[in-house]
């Protein structure tokens, strides 16, 4: 298992846009690639305290990927190139990519329960 957290940032006055065109990221990554296991992405609930205060604009996608093979085929794959090439100028650019935070992680514990998604 290949777990992580990355982390994007919408930029000022694109939040509708980019978010509209998150939500439907997660259904083409599920379609074109079976060895991503989850997929999900987030936005912070600024209703609710949170410490420290997350950045406006702040995305966080959790994934989990079969194998360290399936996140390279993932972020060398047709689903991720297209949302980057279409949606990438709604982001933090550094060097002519997004500006991407990420967290590789170890399972240590815990389950998925089936049907929440």
């Amino acid at each position: 298992m290949y777990t992580l957290i990355s982390k994007w940032t919408i930029l000022p006055g694109h939040e509708q846009e980019a978010i509209k065109a998150l939500k439907k990221l997660p259904s083409l990554v599920k379609k074109a690639e079976p060895d991503t296991l989850m997929y999900t992405v987030h936005t912070p609930d600024f209703t609710q305290t949170n410490l420290p205060t997350p950045p406006s604009g702040e995305v966080v996608f959790f994934e989990i990927y079969k194998n360290k093979k399936a996140f390279d085929n993932h972020v060398n794959g047709q689903v991720f190139k297209t949302f980057v090439a279409t949606y990438g100028h709604l982001f933090l650019y550094n060097l002519g990519a997004p500006f991407v935070t990420l967290e590789l992680l170890t399972h240590q514990a815990g389950f998925i329960r089936e049907g929440i998604m």
